[in-house]
């Protein structure tokens, strides 16, 4: 009896040891980051048999568990992911949005000052010192766009940087796993490695903050991490590798691409969830939006006017030249087309309608019979190149084919993007401004067409008239007698008469008169008053919007989105903190707990002390009644 006595008063002892030891390990570890609480799970031994009856044989640890729940721990990753990607969404469009609402906003005042300096140069047209100020501030303007098109181009280098220090991290992150893998392959069957699983889901809680993550056990007590969405990281002791290659066409725009065994294949960004989502998202949409509609306003603003300059004459009497660089310089023009490595296709995108023009690219493929043009609203349709070259147009621009793509090849056309990075100012002598028009008030034009000058000649008073349906025009002089006989409308090129050349788009109305007067008159200011007039006129956006706004126009979009973001980001905390505190409940220390635990444990320590105390005593009565 006494030997029982002893042996069941040691057992309680030796358990409650170890339940004291638990609970020490709980509060030195209360304010460990990421540690799970443990706890003892005692049972009974198994009973004996004596005499017809059961007699119970004690106690024993029978294992140290973890407070874990599976679905707790997995609703905190999830509402990490979500958070960490509102976060980080919201910091990048708070920056973007205080760059437009700072910096950026110089633009549409250096415009309004081009057009201040205009409207003063129209009351003394004649003056150099009027003239060399509206160049000034035309340079103003292209160096503000220059400028914040440079900023934007930083912006997505910098987030190029960002995502390769990222992927670096998530890749240590996976080394780091498959090493704590290893460890608790090597853990005994019959036990845990506790503190070892609270490394473990210290390294998945930090990875679901760059990422989507998916944990599930193996039977090797290993686990399968996937990220996004259902790509393996890391299998047991196996971890795959995750790299940044260059994007095709544009080697800048790089793609995510996981390795396993020896193959490489490319991840869609779309799923990928967390910090990397939103870093993609802000390269891929956010900037090539705002690039897009910079390029639009430097578009619309360089051309609008090298176009008024067109229609007017210089101090020198002659017809107006460009302010600005031409848009379609053929080196622009080619600058909009993404072409892969080792592409022989010669492509080049003309811009022809201001007011038609849209953000975004559009993907061109050729399988070898057929072009598909794909638009930025995701819409696929086919296109046939005619002519020669081989040309299409769509979107108010148009696409010249000097050499044929191959079949297979996938190319990028991006009518906008370097617009606010291409604008120069290419007039260098101030008396080439054109604030002369040369319609002269006799014009009466209800239709659209494009009316210019070429090249001055002998014939300097002139009316080029269109037949009431459209169907021809006429050159006449001033008095309504014949120049040049009636032809087919449009004319094909260029028509010279008298050495005086001059174009005419389609667009005219029936009736439609141009009345061309190249003679020189002092002070006249008539295109000035034009140029002006461009501070209000809506060439955009199909007629609806003017340059400026434009402008408004994503700095509004791009507030919205910050707004948008920051409330993303608000419900995100309030989710994650519901999530932390589901699991705190379960993982987490709780002080008064424990202390009542350590009080428990120690009566319960001291109690199975006292049954061996009686065992002792009790056997010594035994040896000494034997003698």
């Amino acid at each position: 009896m006494a030997f029982d006595l002893l042996n069941m008063g040691s057992q309680g002892v030796l358990t409650a040891q170890r339940q004291l030891n638990t609970t020490s390990h709980n509060i030195n570890n209360v304010n460990t980051e990421g540690y799970s609480r443990q706890s003892v799970v005692q049972e009974s031994n198994d009973p004996i048999w004596w005499g017809g009856s059961q007699y119970g044989t004690g106690v024993h640890a029978a294992e140290v568990r973890r407070g874990y729940d599976q679905f707790a721990t997995n609703e905190l990753n999830l509402t990490t992911t979500n958070l960490s990607y509102a976060s980080e969404r919201n910091g990048q469009l708070g920056r973007l949005d205080d760059m437009l609402s700072n910096s950026a906003k110089k633009i549409p005042e250096d415009m309004n000052s081009w057009y201040d300096a205009v409207k003063a140069m129209s009351d003394t047209p004649n003056d150099i010192g009027s003239r060399k100020v509206v160049l000034e501030k035309a340079k103003l303007v292209a160096a503000g766009l220059n400028e914040n098109y440079d900023v934007l181009s930083r912006q997505k280098s910098e987030t190029n940087e960002v995502l390769s220090r990222t992927l670096n991290r998530v890749n240590d992150i996976a080394k780091e796993l498959v090493d704590v893998h290893k460890a608790l392959v090597k853990t005994p069957a019959s036990g845990h490695d506790n503190d070892l699983l609270d490394r473990h889901q210290a390294l998945i809680n930090e990875l679901s903050e760059y990422t989507k993550v998916t944990v599930t056990r193996k039977n090797d007590e290993s686990f399968n991490i996937m990220i996004g969405s259902g790509h393996t990281l890391v299998s047991g002791t196996e971890a795959s590798e995750l790299r940044m290659v260059n994007g095709k066409p544009d080697p800048q725009q790089t793609q995510l691409a996981i390795v396993e065994g020896k193959s490489l294949k490319t991840i869609r960004n779309d799923g990928i969830g967390g910090k990397m989502a939103a870093l993609f998202q802000f390269r891929d949409e956010t900037l090539p939006q705002a690039m897009d509609e910079m390029g639009r306003i430097a578009l619309g603003f360089s051309h609008s006017i090298n176009k008024l300059q067109q229609q007017g004459m210089d101090l020198n009497g002659q017809v107006g030249q460009d302010m600005f660089r031409d848009i379609n310089d053929p080196a622009l023009a080619a600058s909009r087309v993404m072409l892969p490595a080792g592409s022989t296709a010669d492509l080049k995108v003309y811009i022809d309608d201001l007011s038609a023009l849209k953000t975004g690219e559009y993907d061109l493929k050729f399988d070898g019979s057929q072009h598909t043009l794909s638009l930025p609203d995701g819409t696929r349709q086919k296109v046939i190149p005619s002519g020669d070259p081989a040309a299409f147009s769509i979107d108010g621009f148009r696409v010249e084919m000097d050499a044929p793509m191959r079949a297979g090849e996938h190319i990028v056309l991006r009518p906008t993007r370097t617009g606010a990075g291409d604008i120069r100012v290419a007039m260098t002598d101030p008396s080439n401004i054109a604030a002369q028009s040369y319609l002269s008030s006799a014009s009466h034009v209800q239709g659209n067409a494009d009316f210019n000058v070429t090249q001055r000649g002998h014939l300097t008073e002139f009316q080029v008239a269109i037949s009431p349906d459209a169907n021809q025009y006429a050159v006449l002089d001033m008095k309504g007698n014949i120049l040049q006989p009636p032809a087919a409308y449009p004319p094909v090129g260029e028509v010279t008469v008298n050495g005086t050349g001059f174009t005419l788009s389609r667009g005219a109305s029936g009736g439609d008169v141009f009345a061309v007067n190249l003679m020189p008159a002092d002070g006249d200011n008539g295109n000035l008053l034009r140029m002006q007039d461009l501070q209000a006129k809506k060439v955009m956006d199909d007629g609806r919007s003017t340059m400026i706004d434009v402008y408004q126009g994503l700095n509004t979009e791009i507030g919205t989105q910050k707004a948008s973001a920051s409330r993303l980001q608000d419900v995100g905390q309030v989710e994650k903190e519901a999530a932390s505190s589901r699991v705190a409940e379960i993982s987490g220390v709780n002080l008064d707990e424990e202390a009542a635990n350590m009080m428990k444990f120690q009566q319960a320590y001291m109690a199975s002390s006292r049954i061996m105390t009686v065992a002792n005593e009790t056997f010594d009565t035994l040896l000494n009644a034997s003698r």
